[in-house]
């Protein structure tokens, strides 16, 4: 009875290991293993280079709204209108609405009587990145313009977000530019 056994036990085994081996020598698998392991990193890697490429967009679309809002100064044509900070309000919306929300969009304008006269205090931002001393001063005909402007970014791909948002405030874009208005 032990021999039969024995022989029971060793066809067992055989069998299995004729089973197994068709898996073990298989490799069809394998590429769907070696998918499962690198598709989240190359993932990542697009995200990244998408989320990367949106925020350099921003940062030259913010550049638009300046160079937009500043030829409406600059012509005199938000000095001229009823309501100058809403007509300018408004415009800067209609630029923004592009590409940004137009509540993240911030500028500060000032005039002066020279470009040697220039002089922004520094900026400062409450913790939703929102600046708390911009302000809205055209100027007249012929003056010096000068606006500066911010925008709020945040980002959602993980590791740029812990690389570029560590303590979680928003990244907030900038942009500045300076022109003499024209006689109106």
């Amino acid at each position: 009875m032990d021999g039969l056994r024995l022989i029971r036990r060793v066809d067992f085994l055989k069998a299995t290991r004729r089973t197994t081996d068709g898996y073990r020598r298989s490799v069809s698998g394998a590429t769907a293993l070696e998918f499962g392991l690198i598709m989240p990193v190359f993932l990542l890697l697009v995200f990244a280079v998408v989320e990367t490429s949106v925020y350099y967009y921003k940062q030259s679309h913010l550049k638009f709204i300046l160079s937009q809002a500043g030829r409406h100064i600059q012509t005199g044509e938000i000095q001229k209108s009823a309501t100058p900070k809403a007509d300018f309000d408004a415009e800067v919306c209609n630029d923004a609405k592009i590409f940004f929300d137009c509540t993240e969009v911030y500028l500060d304008v000032r005039n002066f009587g020279t470009v040697a006269d220039v002089n922004f205090p520094a900026a400062t931002f409450n913790t939703a990145g929102k600046p708390t001393n911009f302000v809205f001063q055209p100027g007249g005909s012929a003056k010096i313009t000068a606006m500066r402007a911010s925008a709020i970014h945040n980002f959602i791909t993980p590791f740029l977000k812990d690389i570029l948002q560590p303590d979680g405030d928003p990244v907030i874009l900038v942009g500045f530019t300076i022109f003499k208005n024209e006689p109106f």
